[in-house]
């Protein structure tokens, strides 16, 4: 029962890491790429709609995510608890401060940038110099956050393969 457990929570725990980076990776190479076609307001507006209909994907990834994540190091503690002196510990290490940054930026686009952006292009805000600066500073600073999250996932997945060989020996 325990072997089926483990096998059962690592599949969920690739699926849901494919599942959170490969929407980045598509958002940032496909998604982005076509909304430059369009004008800021449109690109804004339907790239909050897109979020908006991804997010309960998104959250329901990092859920899972976080719960196999605990379960494996759980499972794993006899080897991952010299954590600063053996390389598991320390690859774990690095992959968890790397999750807590990721948490940060997502918290962040969630509730700070989406909301901003939001009320930058609703139709009762005025279409200002202002307010057109403020937007392509929320932008710029949501893109660079972005990428830092796509990034950051990256090498979390790399981080993990070579956790899971060490973990192996």
């Amino acid at each position: 029962m325990e072997k089926i457990l483990h096998t059962l929570s690592s599949t969920l725990h690739i699926l849901a890491a494919v599942t959170w980076i490969g929407s980045m990776i598509y958002s940032e190479f496909a998604i982005k790429p076509a909304l430059k076609t369009l004008d800021d307001m449109k690109a804004h507006s339907i790239n909050g709609i897109a979020m908006k209909k991804f997010s309960g994907l998104t959250w329901a990834s990092l859920i899972i995510l976080v719960l196999t994540g605990f379960y494996a190091a759980y499972d794993k503690k006899d080897k991952l608890i010299p954590i600063f002196h053996e390389s598991p510990g320390i690859a774990l290490t690095f992959k968890l401060i790397l999750v807590t940054i990721l948490f940060i930026i997502l918290l962040l686009q969630v509730f700070v940038y989406g909301p901003k952006m939001g009320n930058l292009i609703s139709p009762s805000t005025p279409k200002n110099q202002e307010n057109q600066m403020a937007m392509t500073q929320t932008t710029k600073t949501a893109e660079v956050l972005s990428k830092v999250h796509l990034y950051a996932g990256i090498v979390i997945i790399i981080l993990g393969v070579i956790l899971s060989q060490l973990l192996e020996k």
